[in-house]
């Protein structure tokens, strides 16, 4: 059982990763669930209710962005720092304030802002729903999204996040092993159906965790037991930082000296932006270097 503190050092990654991410994968819903063409109409204005959206909007029409969450990813943008803030950690957006913005189109993610979408949609502001569990979504929502707003000379997503599509082709043929650690108590790990694992396989990485099937509350992430972990002995360990946590917890894990990995210091250290929540395209990019150091 998870006690009490535990649960909340690692409150931030259940509500990213199981109401922001992994919701009804692949899918980015246009308001109607009609497939996007020719805009009816002309978008001038537009509200990002995620920090990727906003990344991806300000990428796309930086001018056409009004609204933007209180992100920490965000407050480091210094572009963005004149745009109003419509929502402050985990609260709902402020629909008033959306409201008096006077948008064309708002743009939020599927399962946590369903409520504010669908109100939004009612009083006739056109939406878009979103879910990015895998780097097609992300270059699906790129695409999408220059759609929307009929942009041109739109900088492409392997210019901006150049990292993530410089894979170095000799190393498909030697795929080295390794194993995610998101949590130390417990021990989560993501497996194939998750963005983290995604990005990992990306890269060729073998990621022992990939196929086991999840019985976690954490859709596409597994609970690993330590000696699982013993008995795998993975190559190379990657190792979250996740906010409110400390690196030093997974010191804790019973055998964790005991691991090559750890004999070897084959441990690589990922911030949870970029590689657990993709949150934004510079800490995608910064994810993507890292995966191809290992």
């Amino acid at each position: 059982m998870i006690s009490k503190k535990n649960l909340l050092i690692f409150c931030g990654l259940p509500l990213a990763i199981l109401l922001f991410w992994n919701l009804n994968k692949g899918k980015i819903k246009f308001s109607e669930d009609k497939k996007i063409s020719s805009p009816p109409t002309e978008i001038k204005k537009v509200i990002a209710l995620t920090s990727l959206s906003a990344d991806l909007i300000s990428n796309i029409s930086k001018e056409a962005l009004v609204g933007i969450p209180g992100s920490s990813i965000l407050k480091k943008n210094e572009e963005l720092k004149d745009i109003p803030i419509i929502s402050s950690g985990r609260m709902p957006p402020n629909i008033e304030k959306i409201i008096s913005l006077n948008p064309d189109l708002v743009v939020g993610a599927k399962g946590f802002h369903d409520k504010t979408l669908s109100k939004l949609n009612d009083l006739g502001i056109d939406t878009v729903y979103t879910s990015i569990t895998n780097f097609a979504d992300l270059e699906q929502l790129h695409n999408n999204l220059a759609l929307k707003l009929n942009a041109t000379n739109v900088k492409p997503l392997n210019e901006i996040v150049e990292n993530c599509y410089s894979i170095n082709s000799d190393s498909f043929s030697n795929k080295k092993n390794i194993v995610a650690l998101v949590s130390s108590r417990p021990i989560l790990s993501p497996n194939q159906n998750s963005w983290a694992g995604n990005l990992i396989s990306k890269f060729k990485l073998k990621n022992l965790a990939a196929d086991i099937t999840s019985k976690t509350e954490f859709k596409g992430y597994v609970n690993l037991s330590p000696e699982w972990l013993l008995k795998s002995q993975p190559e190379n360990l990657l190792v979250i930082k996740t906010p409110g946590s400390d690196l030093k917890q997974y010191n804790s894990i019973s055998i964790w000296s005991d691991l090559e990995a750890v004999k070897n210091n084959r441990i690589y250290e990922f911030d949870y932006y970029g590689l657990i929540n993709p949150g934004g395209l510079k800490v995608i990019d910064e994810a993507c270097k890292k995966l191809s150091s290992i």
